[in-house]
């Protein structure tokens, strides 16, 4: 596949095996008939800072309090003294 086409491109990808590691793989990637294919050129394992890993730390929820209005409690709505009809301009002057 490693051939002269006029549409070939190399892309880079980091790619995760089963085991964790982690590898940057070269792919040359070329239309050929119709079909896009890829083939690997190269694979690259990348170092890892420390081979330990580590879950995260397990901290408690903070209980939440909610405040709850009753049913009775009055609603303040913006149409109660037609403020919202008044403060809309027109769309266009009348004629």
């Amino acid at each position: 596949m490693l051939t002269p086409y006029s549409r070939s491109k190399f892309v880079t990808k980091i790619l995760t095996s089963a085991t964790g590691e982690q590898f940057q793989v070269v792919f040359l990637v070329a239309i050929i008939d119709g079909k896009i294919q890829a083939q690997a050129v190269s694979a690259e394992p990348i170092a890892q800072a420390s081979s330990v890993i580590f879950l995260p730390s397990i901290s408690q929820k903070n209980p939440v309090t909610f405040a709850y209005a009753t049913a009775s409690a009055p609603a303040v709505s913006p149409f109660s003294h037609l403020f919202f009809f008044n403060s809309q301009p027109t769309r266009a002057p009348s004629l």
